[in-house]
């Protein structure tokens, strides 16, 4: 916190001290930009939901210095801030405009009620507070960004008199606007679109990284499951191991279907996905599944249990699934095999 205050008070200082033109030249760009553009987002684009400047910028700072992007509350937050733009915020917007547009008109009865914006579930307060939030988060992983420039922007995109926009055509108010800003919108605009470029390839390089660790990681863990008693591997690289022997009532085709009950691993240990947390079992043709269920479930008999540990290659290969299963993970399913129904029995 206290470096962030330097840095803000070095530039208001260096601004102060400093012409036009020293300014433009010394400052940092994609910081600015970036903090323009949220100045023009709560001063314009949320005009009416009247935020505190300085509470938004707390709240920037805050989650800058403290925040979790995956924390579920942040994560129930952005949920809650959209339920407000929804269920507040449009209806608001859409009851203002048609009563402005009927008084416009001369109409004075019959006008639509304009709905409070902020109630107890929603205040201004919390919105405040999940919007200063999201930037912040916004800012996490930016590289060379100085907090200084960007609530210099901030605040210069602040000072935008919306009104007076309002009173001029299109091209006159966009020169207007730009009058507030160190540089044009156009070339923050332009300035913005780089950095998120750039940004998609950094986490294009990340994900990469990634997948390739865990592609290394699943195959060491694999190794030492191999080592495991009672573990067998088939020619295809799969892992298995029979907890319980069934019948002698086995899939055969991969159009057979299956009532299985399971539940599914990382390598890691994390339950991603389980019937038995559903409390019901589930059945499936086994040409409809990851290839290391069809491969493994045609190794166990009606009433058996067994033990699956595919390569990623036989479960969700580079792609990965949802939030837990990443690219190249090799994963861990204990299946209790239930009932087998030949292909031409299925109705």
């Amino acid at each position: 916190m206290k470096s962030i205050k330097n840095e803000i008070n070095k530039v208001e200082k260096f601004v102060k001290e400093s012409s036009q033109e020293e300014v433009v030249e010394a400052m940092n760009k994609r910081s600015y930009a970036l903090g323009a553009n949220m100045g023009m987002s709560v001063n314009l684009q949320f005009a009416d939901m009247e935020f505190d400047a300085n509470e938004i910028k707390d709240a920037i700072i805050e989650f800058y210095l403290n925040g979790d992007r995956e924390d579920e509350k942040f994560m129930e937050n952005n949920m809650k801030f959209q339920q407000f733009i929804y269920t507040r915020y449009f209806p608001y917007m859409q009851a203002k405009q048609s009563r402005e547009t009927m008084e416009e008109g001369g109409i004075t009865e019959n006008l639509p009620e304009v709905p409070a914006l902020y109630n107890e579930e929603f205040t201004k307060a919390d919105i405040t507070n999940i919007l200063g939030s999201q930037m912040g988060a916004s800012l996490i992983d930016v590289d060379g960004l100085n907090m200084g420039w960007l609530f210099k922007g901030f605040n210069d995109a602040m000072q935008i008199n919306r009104d007076e926009l309002a009173e001029m055509d299109p091209e006159a108010g966009q020169q207007k606007m730009d009058s507030y800003l160190l540089v044009s919108t156009a070339d923050l605009q332009q300035e913005l679109m780089t950095l998120q470029r750039e940004m998609m390839e950094k986490q294009r390089a990340e994900q990469q990284k990634k997948a390739e660790e865990a592609k290394t990681a699943s195959a060491e863990w694999l190794t030492k499951i191999e080592k495991k008693e009672g573990v067998k591997k088939t020619e295809s690289g799969l892992l298995y191991r029979i907890d319980r022997e069934g019948n002698d009532v086995f899939a055969t085709a991969d159009t057979d279907t299956v009532e299985v009950n399971y539940e599914g691993k990382t390598r890691e240990g994390k339950v991603f996905d389980s019937s038995y947390e559903r409390g019901e079992s589930i059945s499936f043709a086994l040409n409809r599944v990851i290839r290391g269920w069809t491969e493994g479930m045609k190794l166990v008999g009606e009433g058996g249990q067994i033990t699956l540990w595919i390569p990623s290659d036989m479960a969700y290969g580079e792609r990965g699934a949802g939030q837990d299963i990443g690219p190249n993970e090799a994963l861990e399913f204990k299946v209790e095999l239930i009932k087998v129904t030949p292909a031409e029995v299925v109705e």
